[in-house]
């Protein structure tokens, strides 16, 4: 136990000063996985605001007289020794860290960060589209009224970021009435379902839906990314259909990515169980929480995997976080969430791998700043395209600004 605390106080100290090997970075990643508290403490202490909050601690600290005072207290009796031990490590947590934060800050404060020539391009907001089945499109941004009615009697609650079906006392439930959400590059939109189902959609979606449900199933259909919580219903199970992948459930948390320009389709399990079935394949996949099944739409392959689902759901919770990921990967997102079109002059800078944990409700520009100090790409920003350069300088593969970390290998 003891060389694991000093284990991890060194890992993270080196995160934080851009020395971490290949070796030791898997070993920060593993010791991430374990549990949401490491998830959660880690980018708490690894932020620019704390970082500049214990570089003024550090300057109040008597680092000599500290120690002074901790030896003294070694050479007391035995009967003060895990008292002294406990000190010990306190110490040694805080001299690591915080002398880690001092030499990070030294470091950012004279690093070069190239800026982004460009206007300020603007994250995404709660925009959306609603079809409806009496014919109207209300574009639920830039509209003033706190409900709608549908043909049936449905009453549709609306709150500017969220909509809500429900049943008026003289509604019939009808199983041909279906609305869609379209949710427009640049914004993102909450629904609740008729059943009670919450589901998050995510800049760039689309989904299907029945105004009521009826029948055997709740059968929806997705196109882009969204997050559900399913209300719990074991005479009616609810069902997300997407390019040929049906997830059927009873109650459960789930996120389903199925973006048309992408290859593959990702159902990713948070809580309870899901079964996937494909058209040709009846039988089906289980999954547990923290699995992931990824369908290849054009080769039919299916892959089954654990992952870490903190960075599956990381939009919900507002942050742009991926992990090893292509470059292009990662601009897809850009370009869907602020609303931008991405242009490469050189096609191999799309496979360069980046690590990122973003603010994506900020302008993007400190984002494109980092990456470019990486010295393998540089950004044009005209208008609303941005353009993606091969750039060859040699420099440290590492860096934190703005509340971003990142690397490229």
């Amino acid at each position: 136990m003891d060389d694991d605390f000093f284990d991890i106080v060194e890992l993270v100290s080196k995160y934080m000063t851009g020395e971490l090997t290949g070796t030791e970075r898997e070993s920060l990643d593993n010791w991430l996985s374990l549990s949401e508290d490491n998830r959660k403490w880690f980018p708490e202490v690894t932020e620019k605001e704390f970082i500049y909050r214990k570089r003024q601690e550090l300057r109040s600290i008597d680092v000599k007289g500290g120690w002074k005072a901790l030896s003294r207290k070694r050479v007391k009796e035995n009967r003060r020794r895990l008292g002294i031990r406990a000190l010990k490590y306190a110490c040694v947590f805080i001299l690591l860290v915080v002398s880690s934060m001092y030499y990070l800050m030294q470091r950012v404060d004279r690093e070069e960060i190239i800026p982004v020539e460009s206007a300020e391009i603007l994250p995404g907001t709660s925009r959306a589209i609603l079809y409806m089945a009496n014919g109207s499109i209300i574009d639920l941004a830039n509209h003033d009224r706190d409900s709608l009615r549908e043909l049936d009697g449905t009453i549709i609650g609306l709150d500017g970021e969220s909509i809500t079906y429900k049943n008026a006392v003289d509604s019939v439930v009808s199983s041909d009435l279906y609305n869609e959400l379209v949710i427009p590059r640049g914004g993102e939109y909450v629904l609740t379902l008729a059943d009670g189902t919450l589901v998050c959609l995510n800049a760039g979606s689309k989904l299907r839906f029945p105004v009521q449900f009826s029948g055997i199933t709740r059968k929806v259909e997705l196109e882009g990314e969204g997050y559900f919580q399913v209300a719990r219903n074991e005479e009616m199970p609810f069902v997300v259909s997407a390019s040929g992948v049906n997830i059927t459930v009873l109650g459960t948390e789930f996120n389903v990515s199925n973006y048309p320009e992408n290859e593959d389709v990702q159902t990713t399990l948070i809580k309870g169980k899901v079964q996937v079935t494909l058209s040709e394949n009846m039988d089906g996949y289980t999954l547990h929480p923290g699995e992931q099944v990824v369908y290849n739409k054009e080769s039919g392959e299916v892959t089954v995997a654990n992952v870490d689902v903190s960075y599956v759901t990381a939009w919900r919770e507002g942050r742009l976080r991926f992990r090893d990921r292509p470059l292009k990967e990662i601009m897809d997102f850009i370009s869907r969430w602020y609303d931008v079109d991405v242009v490469y002059e050189d096609e191999v800078v799309k496979n360069y791998l980046f690590v990122c944990n973003f603010n994506r409700h900020v302008t993007v520009t400190p984002l494109l700043e980092l990456f470019q100090s990486t010295g393998t790409v540089r950004f044009e920003v005209v208008g609303k395209k941005i353009i993606v350069k091969k750039y060859r300088r040699i420099c440290n593969y590492s860096s934190l600004v703005n509340n971003t970390s990142c690397w490229r290998h």
